[in-house]
């Protein structure tokens, strides 16, 4: 274990131990001694990157700090919290993201006993995550052409065709199990679109600005799946799908929204629930519905009831 990986673990313990920690103190216990300042604060910088809502300055009291709330800080490892920590690391360590980290064999042992620990008690079934060897330095591209709003030359790869094009990209997406890039394709009739990391062979930064679409920008904050389409105004163009749940199945839908725009619009007295949602276009929700086929009924739009209707009949047809 490296000496500021043993600093920063009793710096986490004091805060969850709802202690007080002060700067000028530190500098005079055996962990920190000879350490500047700034190096004390270097500590306290590493806790606040990962839970930056962990603990706040003392007012009137000089270089001191505390938990927010003890209770707070405990509750931070929720088992949400440790789901999404195991997959982020394992993410990491297949696509060799942890390359240019400066994390020692005892830090990534320190790491992974943590994950064997939480493995001991939960299991997290889910797909698989696609990964190459090379998405470290794609990633890398990416995230430098974002943050410069400089253009991206992608090289896309699909059902054996390939194609080069010109992109504005904007954000990197993880939806569904998979990483997306979002971004406009210049002289494209797409005026966004969600390219597949995993089909992406590389990318080249061009040295060519461009500036953001700020509605675009606030379109990708409600992205609720990898078929949500964008257009101009495209609040103006939202579909509101309405569906009834029967109450068999109405208690899965009040414990978890289906998607973020879901709304529970009316409980009937029988336990049968009524639905809204809100999308871009029909295919978003189709896959959901047919999911919970026959305790979902479309109320409306009548084009998607009658589209999921036509379907069935279809599929009946072909099994007779």
């Amino acid at each position: 274990m490296t000496n500021q990986t043993a600093r920063v673990l009793e710096l986490l313990k004091r805060f969850n131990d709802g202690k007080k920690v002060c700067i000028e103190a530190l500098g005079n216990e055996v962990l920190w001694e000879g350490k500047s300042e700034k190096t004390i604060r270097r500590d306290l910088d590493v806790i606040k990157l990962i839970f930056p809502e962990s603990f706040e300055l003392i007012r009137g009291d000089k270089g001191c700090y505390k938990a927010i709330t003890k209770k707070a800080f405990e509750n931070f490892l929720t088992p949400e919290t440790i789901s999404m920590m195991a997959q982020v690391y394992n993410v990491a360590q297949k696509s060799n993201l942890f390359a240019n980290i400066d994390l020692s064999d005892s830090d990534k042992r320190l790491l992974e006993s943590q994950l064997k620990k939480s493995k001991d008690c939960y299991m997290f079934i889910d797909k698989p995550y696609e990964n190459k060897k090379s998405d470290y330095q794609l990633f890398k591209e990416m995230e430098n052409a974002i943050h410069h709003q400089q253009h991206l030359m992608v090289k896309y790869s699909v059902n054996d065709k390939t194609e080069v094009m010109d992109v504005k990209p904007y954000k990197i997406l993880f939806i569904n199990q998979n990483f997306y890039l979002v971004c406009e394709v210049v002289d494209s009739q797409y005026e966004l679109t969600q390219l597949r990391v995993s089909n992406i062979a590389e990318v080249q930064m061009v040295p060519k600005q461009f500036h953001k679409n700020y509605e675009i920008e606030d379109f990708i904050k409600e992205i609720q799946t990898p078929f949500s389409t964008y257009r101009s105004g495209y609040k103006k163009h939202m579909i509101n799908v309405t569906v009834e749940v029967k109450k068999e199945k109405a208690r899965f839908f009040k414990a978890k929204n289906s998607l973020p725009s879901q709304r529970i619009v009316e409980q009937k007295a029988d336990g049968d629930l009524i639905l809204s949602f809100r999308v871009t276009q029909e295919l978003e929700i189709e896959e959901l519905i047919k999911k919970w086929l026959p305790h979902v009924k479309v109320l409306e739009p009548l084009s998607l009831k009658e589209k999921i209707e036509n379907e069935l009949r279809e599929y009946l047809l072909l099994e007779q």
